[in-house]
């Protein structure tokens, strides 16, 4: 990828005035994430897929009082 290709990346995510090293930056952190994602599988269903689920704990105020 050349950098014109690299500054139009960065300028469609809001980064358009990048030095010359920070688009060398850019040009790594793009190759490793192609290389991660060609890693990845594509044939999975959508049942197979990880799905993590965050349960927050009630508020103490919330508790649930005891009938008398």
């Amino acid at each position: 990828m050349n950098k014109a290709q690299l500054a139009e990346i960065a300028a469609a995510a809001g980064l358009p005035r990048l030095s010359d090293k920070h688009l060398d930056q850019l040009q790594m952190s793009w190759a490793s994430g192609c290389e991660l994602a060609d890693k990845l599988p594509k044939d999975l269903h959508w049942t197979e897929e990880l799905s993590l689920t965050f349960r927050l704990p009630r508020p103490s105020s919330d508790t649930p009082k005891s009938a008398p």
